[in-house]
């Protein structure tokens, strides 16, 4: 009875191993075998830059334009959908072991006319029933099993059968293992692995649209800036220009300047006023591009209020870099691209350990353990051809007996060798993924001396424009000056409308130099942070976080 009793144990296990326990368990198993629903990327309020307008305007920050980015912008939402479709691509290289439970059933009726005496009917009819149930699975091992159970029914009106009807049935347990080539859970899973580094460089592929969006992001914010006040710069500069026109006209009418005089004036004004309106064009493209990058509208243009940028450009600081080495080694760690490149060094190292286990010959090892048993009503003659002299009852409760008692069981062992003699293919699919693998070390190598040489650029063109702020606060301080001398030696009669006009225009470059020059230090910190692998840090902004607001989360 314990034999039988550990059988039972042992078909239930192999039966229910893929059942889940909870009590929801019917709904989750026939669940997977129903298509699961795709989520669909969450809707995103079609106003939701409209609850930012304030008096037809929307005062914006930098880190207001990257919570509107992360929010709103269509880019990143079709980009969160790349790492979903690779994590299902992970799922799809489990097929091979899953486990598998199978079930087939046949009833076959024939009636043939008989040839022999030894037919024992004159017209033989038969009816055989035939029952097979069984489980099977292919391990990460690579170990192959399978357990079945057969029964069998058969009646016939042949007087020659012992027993009528017959129950037949069997256990089969059988495993095959394989040594040598395609053994072990790291060459078996060698696709689930590529594929999970894959899914990796996914995110991470995710990761370097995101740092790029910001980057662009701010990159445009403190264009806007520059726009903002360069618009300034040149209404003052039409306002100035149409004062000075007024006052020639007064001198002209009061007869202390000629009336030539005020044809440069007026060219002045019309010059001055071209700029204005094309310095204001150049603002509501700019707008128009930077509401496509925070805005979900499908026409940004739509989206009439003014946006209206309220931070300033910071003065530079000297805690703005970090020492170069310290920055260079930031981001050997931080940027993601070096991280990519790791995933894809593995990917190689997998295809190196496979394809050198691939060249080993094969050999698998069989097991084989089966069981028998034989029931039924049982009939007894005296003789071959005689009459029945006895009738024994039975039935599949005797197979049954006979299966679980262990009475006539059976074994078979086994193995199977192959061996390549030239071997050629194996070992040339070797080498390439050996090459493969050096080729992709070598990529590092040159990606971390182009980040390097990325960080050493932006650590000189940080500097390069703290220089030129500084220059330019120079530059513009003396164009007031001279601008200032040139009008009282206009007004002693000692220079005329066309250098005061000059100077005006200078004024107006250095101011615009100078606003110029702190953009561009920002735009050049931007830079700074997207090279070390900082931007994401900088703005408070996890990567895990935000692939979570993707559909697989609900997925998953």
């Amino acid at each position: 009875m314990k034999r039988t009793a550990f059988l039972l144990l042992l078909v239930l296990f192999f039966s229910i191993q893929t059942v889940s326990a909870e009590t929801n368990w019917v709904q989750q198993f026939l669940g997977r075998y129903r298509p699961a629903p795709i989520p669909s990327a969450p809707p995103t309020p079609a106003d939701s830059m409209q609850t930012l307008v304030q008096n037809g305007a929307i005062p914006l920050t930098t880190a207001e334009v990257v919570h509107l980015l992360l929010v709103n912008n269509r880019d990143l939402i079709v980009n969160r959908l790349a790492p979903l479709s690779s994590s299902y691509s992970v799922e799809t290289f489990f097929r091979p072991f899953e486990p598998n439970i199978h079930f087939g059933a046949s009833v076959d009726r024939t009636k043939s006319p008989s040839r022999s005496q030894l037919i024992g009917a004159p017209a033989l009819n038969q009816l055989t029933h035939n029952i097979t149930v069984g489980v099977d699975q292919t391990l990460e091992t690579g170990l192959a099993y399978s357990a079945d159970f057969t029964m069998n029914r058969a009646s016939s009106n042949s007087s020659f059968n012992l027993f009528n009807p017959s129950w037949a049935g069997s256990t089969t347990f059988a495993m095959t293992q394989s040594f040598l080539r395609n053994f072990g859970r790291n060459i078996n899973r060698r696709q689930i692995r590529i594929a999970q580094n894959t899914e990796k460089i996914s995110e991470i592929q995710f990761e370097t649209q995101l740092i790029t969006l910001i980057s662009q992001a701010e990159e445009s914010y403190w264009d806007l800036v520059f726009n903002r006040d360069n618009i300034s710069v040149k209404r003052r500069a039409l306002e100035l220009a149409m004062k000075t026109q007024h006052d020639n006209e007064t001198q002209v009418t009061v007869g202390s300047l000629a009336p030539i005089e005020l044809v440069q004036s007026e060219a002045e004004v019309a010059t001055r006023r071209e700029d204005l309106i094309t310095a204001q064009h150049t603002s509501q493209q700019l707008e128009d591009q930077v509401k496509k990058i925070i805005s979900n509208s499908t026409d940004p243009g739509l989206v009439l209020a003014r946006l209206d940028p309220t931070q300033a450009v910071a003065d530079p600081s000297d805690q703005d870099l970090l020492p170069i080495e310290e920055g260079i080694r930031v981001a050997l760690e931080n940027r993601p691209e070096m991280r990519q490149t790791g995933y894809e060094i593995a990917n190689r190292d997998v295809d190196v350990q496979f394809t050198k286990n691939q060249m080993l010959p094969s050999l698998d090892v069989t097991a084989k353990y089966t069981q028998s048993g034989l029931g039924g009503t049982r009939t007894i003659s005296s003789g071959l051809g005689s009459a029945v002299v006895q009738v024994v009852p039975g039935g599949v409760g005797d197979v049954f007996t006979q299966l679980f008692g262990l009475d006539f069981p059976g074994y078979t062992l086994g193995f199977n060798v192959q061996i390549p003699i030239s071997n050629r293919a194996a070992k040339a699919d070797y080498s390439r993924a050996i090459t493969e693998q050096k080729t992709a070390n070598l990529r590092k190598d040159a990606l971390a001396q182009q980040i390097a040489l990325e960080v050493r650029n932006a650590y000189t063109q940080v500097d390069l424009n703290r220089a030129r702020i500084e220059t330019a606060r120079v530059a513009h301080q003396l164009a007031i000056r001279r601008l200032d001398a040139e009008q009282k030696k206009f007004e002693l009669g000692t220079s005329t409308v066309r250098f005061v006009l000059e100077e005006q225009r200078n004024l107006a470059q250095a101011e615009t130099d100078e606003i110029e020059a702190k953009v561009n230090y920002a735009k050049s910190l931007v830079e700074y942070h997207r090279s070390i692998g900082n931007t994401l840090a900088k703005n408070n902004i996890e990567i895990d976080r935000e692939l979570k607001q993707s559909p697989s989360a609900s997925s998953k």
